[in-house]
């Protein structure tokens, strides 16, 4: 991968991380550089691959066309944010 890929990359992922936290890129970028969000690699039960985004103790994963948010409060099931549906867990 050349470095002009991997900046479109980087900057694909600032993205997701932004819709997936409802911030403005720029105060993505702010709190990655201060270490305010944390980001990791992982694999579900059904083995696709995302990254985990950390931040204020809400947590997501980015998959490759959906962000899926763990739930605020038990018993709640995680919803899509993109990739199918609205995201309220009404189904539609």
């Amino acid at each position: 991968m050349d470095q002009r890929e991997m900046y479109q990359e980087i900057n694909a992922l600032i993205g997701s991380i932004a819709k997936a936290l409802n911030l403005p890129e720029a105060d993505v970028v702010a709190a990655l550089e201060k270490g305010e969000i944390t980001l990791d690699f992982g694999e579900d039960e059904n083995n696709h691959r995302f990254v985990a985004v950390t931040h204020d103790g809400r947590q997501s994963r980015i998959y490759q066309g959906a962000i899926r948010h763990a739930p605020e409060e038990p018993g709640q099931e995680e919803a899509p944010k993109s990739g199918g549906g609205c995201g309220c867990g009404g189904g539609h």
